[in-house]
């Protein structure tokens, strides 16, 4: 079970915290700038003082086998005992990667394990997350995204939670007003596909309710003026949102992002962003037959009605209207074209890279051609 540290100033404790693990040799996965700016460095001479700390950070922001490959390079030179994550989403993943494919040391190796979705063995190295954004939610969830070129893979197993979370509320307000409202976005948006997906339970649902009920009232004043109390409603917010996620998996308009993502350089949580306005209408228009075989409609339904009740909205319509002016209010872009997917042609593209996995967990049934209708709407 992972130990959980929270409050302000909590990442002074991961020296003891990784010490009281038996942490001695500790391989630091850090975003280059963001470890500093986010006040996590002011641990580091504690932390070097009980282990010896090797720090990494040459990865791109979307975790991606060739960065994976050498950092696993560094795991067989440097043998941790501890792989700590301090940083986004992008961090924690890659941090996780580290410890799920100790035996994969060339390329087509990795590649071949990548693509089975498994670890090739069990975790060896404590595992510690400390996430500087809200809203991946990674801290709490067992799985982790890699690319090979542009194809999106996910990594699957129970090691991949952590030992230890530490989440510190003052570590995201460093952050800028984009990097807080597509991160913040992101959080919401997992929360509203938890409360829908197929692979839901009562306690995921029960996760996804509380997420909400936290991120949406602070989220507009986290993004435009960060304080320390709308930074701990988002933090608390955010994991809650990652502990449902970890549960359902998300559904279609996360399927978009990654295609988003690669194809036009937009952020994940913005990305997901884009599309979920539309599923939020479509879904609360459905008709039985529009659902999955395994839908329990009377659920459904009150996923919706719940989803609704969130946003303030009275019916779909209202509530895609309501959820894309809090975008913009965020100062996000809410418009496909606005991004570049500006065509038949692109639509057609982005949909054609859509994962089928995620899009068997939404409720709702969609083609090819009811994707394009939809984006194109």
């Amino acid at each position: 079970m992972t130990r959980t540290c929270y409050g302000l100033g909590a990442v002074d404790q991961l020296p003891r915290l990784v010490e009281e693990l038996g942490g001695r040799r500790v391989l630091l996965v850090c975003g280059e700038r963001s470890f500093a700016a986010s006040g996590a460095d002011t641990m580091l001479p504690e932390l070097r003082r009980r282990a010896e700390v090797r720090r990494w950070s040459s990865f791109e922001p979307n975790t991606n086998a060739t960065d994976l490959l050498a950092g696993l390079g560094i795991v067989e030179e440097f043998q941790p005992d501890t792989v700590v994550a301090v940083g986004g989403g992008s961090a924690m993943d890659m941090a996780k990667l580290l410890c799920a494919f100790p035996d994969a040391r060339d390329t087509e190796a990795l590649h071949t394990a990548i693509r089975s979705g498994k670890p090739t063995a069990p975790r060896g190295p404590r595992l510690v997350l400390v996430p500087t954004t809200s809203g991946s939610g990674s801290e709490a969830t067992h799985f982790a995204v890699v690319y090979i070129g542009t194809d999106k893979y996910s990594i699957a197993a129970p090691g991949l939670l952590p030992d230890v979370t530490v989440l510190d509320p003052a570590l995201t307000l460093s952050g800028s007003p984009y990097q807080r409202a597509t991160s913040g976005i992101d959080a919401v948006s997992q929360a509203v596909e938890s409360l829908w997906a197929v692979g839901g339970t009562a306690e995921s649902r029960g996760f996804a309710r509380r997420a909400l009920r936290v991120l949406l009232p602070a989220i507009e004043g986290f993004v435009h003026t960060p304080d320390t109390g709308n930074a701990r409603a988002m933090a608390v917010g955010s994991h809650l949102a990652g502990r449902a996620i970890n549960v359902s998996k998300t559904t279609a308009a996360h399927a978009l992002s990654y295609g988003l993502t690669k194809g036009y350089g937009v952020s994940h949580g913005h990305a997901v962003a884009l599309t979920l306005g539309r599923f939020v209408e479509a879904h609360a228009n459905a008709v039985d037959a529009d659902l999955q075989p395994a839908v329990d409609v009377e659920r459904h339904r009150d996923a919706m009605s719940r989803v609704l009740d969130a946003l303030g909205a009275a019916d779909g319509a209202e509530a895609r209207r309501r959820f894309t002016e809090l975008g913009e209010r965020l100062g996000l872009s809410m418009r496909l074209d606005e991004v570049g997917a500006d065509s038949e042609e692109r639509v057609r593209a982005l949909t054609a890279s859509v994962n089928t996995e995620r899009l068997g967990n939404n409720p709702v049934r969609f083609s090819a051609e009811g994707l394009v209708a939809l984006l194109r709407a």
